[in-house]
């Protein structure tokens, strides 16, 4: 097997362990997959114009609109009119309350992710491993003409 074979292998089964081991949490929270990506931005940040947040999320704009158009039936986030260049009206996206609490409990679950994907590695390992995959995603990057949010956005 070779190194690109190997690391192709680590980076995936990686993705799925961390996947599922919060998917199955969330889907406890009565959430859908999409959900928990969209909460956890807006918790970091509010106020996305709904189609940044589907540029920010690496979704389709109309993907998003229909997650939002649910998140916003189940009370998790509220829609603001603004009006952006040229008198255009647009939506700017805010968690409810109740979506605040739910991000938390997605944002939680995510650090234990990553605290038991990183139990039993010194401070220096991690530092290196955040440091490998930063220069890893860099490398593909320069191949994108920037990053995965310009390549995204140029869709």
């Amino acid at each position: 097997m070779t190194d690109n074979e190997r690391f192709f292998r680590e980076m995936l089964s990686l993705y799925y362990a961390h996947r599922t081991y919060n998917i199955r949490y969330y889907a406890s929270l009565g959430l859908t997959p999409g959900q928990p990506k969209v909460l956890n931005v807006l918790f970091e940040e509010e106020g996305y114009l709904q189609k940044d947040l589907a540029a920010r999320c690496r979704v389709e704009p109309a993907t998003m609109t229909s997650l939002l158009s649910k998140m916003e039936k189940q009370d998790m986030i509220k829609k603001e009119t603004v009006y952006v260049s040229g008198g255009k009206r647009a939506y700017a996206i805010y968690l409810t309350d109740h979506g605040r609490k739910l991000a938390r409990q997605v944002s939680d679950k995510a650090a234990q992710a990553d605290k038991i994907a990183l139990s039993g590695m010194s401070e220096e390992d991690i530092d290196n491993l955040l440091s490998l995959m930063r220069k890893a995603r860099e490398n593909i990057e320069s191949q994108l003409d920037g990053t995965w949010e310009g390549a995204w956005k140029s869709i």
